[in-house]
């Protein structure tokens, strides 16, 4: 049985991403910031909240380009993050995302290409397919912080209620039963919950974990502020789909309590990738 969620520690420093989708400036960036962390406090872990590949295509870079105008570095992206998992054991933790399950049973998606999974995997060699696709098999589904903080994909509703039944969720949605697709589907495709159902399923998944959750951060969605608040609990961080200057990541302090989605604070935990904090 593969693990399918982390508890990181109680104190240390959690850096959490989302969404590149292909983008190698971008997990460069935060690479370099991970490093530069870990080299001053030890415990220190790089949560990344998935859909990694799949970039745009030539259309959409040309009408957009502030916002798409990259190479598709997917595969690179995969390499490197396996790369830092071996060199910095039980401190990066991948999240899988609705794009990057396509490669391994789940639904394709259709953003920039008729079907994403293939357009990518017709780029590959043979041995790139299987690196990418061992890879994604051994995706986690969920991180939780003891400082209040559970991190997911998606931002999901009261289908999740106990983090140990994530551990028995099969990727291939052919092998679940209708309650793990929906499970599934919740995990990584909801964009936001209204407040009261985010607040039940903290409380839900905080009484079978022992823990006292208050906040769900969450990629999947896009924003050109970089990142936005929904309810009380919700906290959607933003790289893909916002411009160079509003890419933001999350820094955690795990020995401080976080009771709420705005106790994340701009400038302070929410921060911003490239500008004046960026770390060489």
């Amino acid at each position: 049985m593969v693990q399918r969620y982390v508890v990181l520690p109680q104190q240390g420093v959690a850096l959490v991403s989302t969404d590149v989708h292909g983008n190698l400036d971008d997990h460069l960036a935060m690479e370099r910031l991970f490093l530069f962390e870990r080299e001053h406090e030890p415990e220190t872990h790089w949560i990344i909240l998935g859909d990694v590949v799949h970039a745009p295509d030539a259309e959409s870079r040309k009408e957009r380009p502030d916002l798409y105008d990259y190479p598709d570095g997917s595969m690179q992206i995969i390499d490197r993050i396996a790369l830092c998992q071996r060199n910095h054991p039980g401190h990066v933790h991948f999240v899988l995302g609705n794009h990057d399950h396509g490669h391994v049973g789940g639904p394709h998606c259709h953003k920039f290409y008729d079907d994403e999974v293939v357009a990518l995997e017709n780029t590959l060699s043979p041995q790139q397919r299987t690196r990418l696709q061992q890879f994604l098999a051994d995706a986690l589904l969920a991180v939780v912080a003891p400082c209040g903080v559970l991190m997911c994909h998606g931002s999901p509703d009261v289908a999740l209620t106990n983090l140990s039944a994530l551990d028995a969720l099969p990727l291939d949605v052919r092998l679940c039963t209708v309650a793990q697709r929906r499970l599934l589907q919740t995990l990584l495709t909801s964009y936001g919950q209204p407040n009261e159902m985010s607040k039940q399923m903290l409380v839900n998944v905080s009484a079978s974990a022992g823990l006292d959750l208050r906040v769900i951060v969450h990629g999947h969605d896009r924003d050109e502020e970089g990142f936005f608040y929904e309810g009380e609990h919700q906290l959607c961080l933003v790289l893909f789909g916002a411009p160079k200057q509003n890419k933001r990541y999350l820094r955690l302090d795990l020995g401080v309590r976080y009771d709420g989605a705005t106790a994340l604070r701009e400038d302070i935990e929410i921060l911003r990738l490239f500008g004046p904090r960026e770390r060489s």
